[in-house]
């Protein structure tokens, strides 16, 4: 009962106080263990969450290890190509199943009683038998009902999503018309994860890191102007020009672009794939990003950096980033590097290079993204014993008319600096934690 009107309280705290519409959100709303617990039972059990990319599971019985919320799952491939998601979680006594970070198998046995599972085939997720099993259940176990929880599951364009929903809205309907954007950076080839993704702990709640990436290009004049000084960009405002988008849904993006005269910044190798995977729109426009920064909500965000020219070569290392919460002041942030398969040698090399160098755990970027999100946190966390409300300022744009004679769906909006998406993230936000229906 304590915990219902804890929860009671907190949506009408909520309701009161966050007022997307007039760019107003209270600061407890980033660090307070109340709002994160609800969190992880509204929008990390209702909304669809990013797993994995297929390349990442190459053939029967390869998995990784992922997590929905604070929950752990086994992402598998099974027989017959078909992607499922396993709650990590014996039936028996609850212990992990899989303590691997990624691996192939024929089954997966729980280290504690040795309950096994199959992962290949028609028994995938199945118990399949258990030590002693004539001894200790000489009535026989009821194998359906020992069944691992399995989530629902959907793919776009390589992207494993998978949610908790009772009757999810299918993916294609939850990406909305952030689609047509996301497939200029995840579709326009046939893509692939290299290596294994980086992990790193970043003392900051989830929010503060996935509404940098749906909306907030304003910051890197200030954040990030050590790119004009090292002479990698020409100026401090590399990243104004270009357009700020808001698909709805809590999605959000910033694309960069460069004069048309320019032609593509993209490897001439790849222009066929380009063009038969895109629409003459999507085409038109992919030819004139010089950089792409979104996010899906609730926590996964895409990344194509600003182009960078190496011996001659213009070149960027596209990645994709997953704020994974550890807890309402902390995150593990997990990082995948992806460059097109059938890419030339040298557009891998750099782009790996070039990743690793800006966006890595070391990169540059990352330490100055990292160190402002930490101290926003800390000012948080203090900000929760004052009485009074504080309130932060999210109206840049709020007056603005989006474009009229965009080709791509969505609200678009003339330059990137705007925090449209930024309102929408909170508006869906809040519709989750409300239990109001998602905008």
């Amino acid at each position: 009962m304590t915990r219902v009107l804890t929860q009671d309280r907190v949506r009408a705290r909520l309701r009161d106080t966050v007022d997307p519409e007039r760019g107003r959100i209270p600061m407890f709303v980033y660090s307070d263990p109340d709002v994160y617990e609800l969190e992880l039972q509204t929008v990390f059990r209702d909304a669809w969450l990013f797993v994995a990319h297929v390349s990442e599971l190459p053939e029967a019985g390869s998995f990784v290890v992922r997590d929905m919320g604070e929950e752990s799952v086994i992402v598998a491939r099974g027989d017959d190509e078909t992607v499922r998601v396993f709650l990590n979680s014996c039936r028996h006594r609850g212990m992990r199943l899989a303590c691997e970070d990624f691996g192939t198998t024929n089954r997966w046995r729980c280290p504690y009683h040795g309950f096994t599972y199959g992962s290949k085939g028609e028994f995938l997720g199945t118990l399949i038998g258990a030590p002693y099993e004539r001894i200790a259940y000489p009535g026989g176990l009821d194998r359906d009902a020992l069944h691992l929880i399995e989530a629902k599951v959907g793919v776009h364009q390589g992207l494993v999503f998978a949610t908790w929903a009772k009757e999810p809205e299918d993916l294609r309907g939850y990406l909305g018309d952030l689609a047509w954007y996301l497939d200029l950076v995840v579709g326009r080839a046939e893509l692939e994860v290299v290596g294994v993704p980086q992990k790193w702990m970043v003392p900051t709640g989830w929010k503060l890191p996935s509404e940098n990436f749906t909306a907030d290009a304003y910051h890197t004049a200030t954040a990030h102007s050590f790119t004009a000084r090292l002479g990698l960009t020409k100026g401090v405002d590399f990243g104004r020009d270009g357009y700020h988008v808001d698909p709805g849904g809590g999605h959000g993006l910033g694309i960069g672009v460069h004069d048309e005269a320019e032609g593509s910044y993209f490897p001439p190798e790849l222009a066929d794939e380009y063009a038969a995977r895109l629409d003459p729109d999507q085409l038109a426009l992919l030819k004139r990003i010089k950089n792409t920064h979104g996010n899906v909500f609730p926590n996964l965000s895409f990344l194509i950096p600003n182009f960078i020219e190496i011996d001659g070569r213009r070149v960027t290392g596209m990645m994709l980033r997953l704020w994974q919460p550890c807890g309402p002041d902390k995150v593990q942030v997990w990082s995948w590097h992806l460059v097109e398969k059938n890419a030339p040698r040298w557009w891998k090399d750099l782009g790996r290079k070039m990743y690793t160098q800006t966006f890595g755990a070391s990169g540059m970027f990352d330490q100055d993204d990292t160190e402002n999100w930490e101290a926003q946190t800390r000012n948080a966390n203090a900000a929760l014993t004052r009485s009074e409300e504080v309130y932060l300022h999210y109206e840049m744009g709020l007056d603005i008319e989006p474009l009229k004679d965009f080709p791509g769906p969505g609200a678009v909006y003339d330059g990137k600096f705007s925090e449209a998406a930024g309102r929408s993230f909170y508006r869906t936000w809040l519709d989750h934690l409300s239990g109001a229906e998602r905008a």
